[in-house]
């Protein structure tokens, strides 16, 4: 098992440990089935439907974050008055480290930023 760091400021000044553990490998792929089966289900012209699953995408996202980094509830608390496209960013770094992804992959895979 390895054991990757993540840096979050806003939740809290020391890096958190990502384990590359079986464990953390299932909660990804559960979290990444959950969020396809999710968007397969999607109906365009079903508004309801389409809540629905934004709010169970977020919620999978957050369990999955919250698991991965054992967060405490301050820090829970905190991620959420992040805006989604940091909360986004957080799960794919933590992704791409339980991929075996670097910090430089995954700095390369974003592309540039202008």
């Amino acid at each position: 098992m390895e054991i990757k760091t993540i840096v979050i400021p806003e939740l809290q000044k020391k890096a958190f440990e990502v384990h590359t553990s079986i464990r953390n490998m299932k909660r990804m792929f559960a979290y990444q089935l959950a969020v396809a089966k999710v968007s397969d289900e999607l109906d365009e012209d079903d508004v309801v439907g389409q809540i629905s699953a934004s709010l169970k995408g977020l919620d999978e996202t957050l369990a999955f974050i919250r698991a991965v980094l054992n967060l405490d509830d301050d820090a829970y608390e905190k991620m959420l008055d992040l805006d989604s496209e940091r909360v986004q960013k957080i799960s794919e770094q933590i992704t791409g480290h339980l991929l075996g992804l670097t910090d430089e992959q995954l700095k390369d895979a974003k592309g540039p930023k202008e």
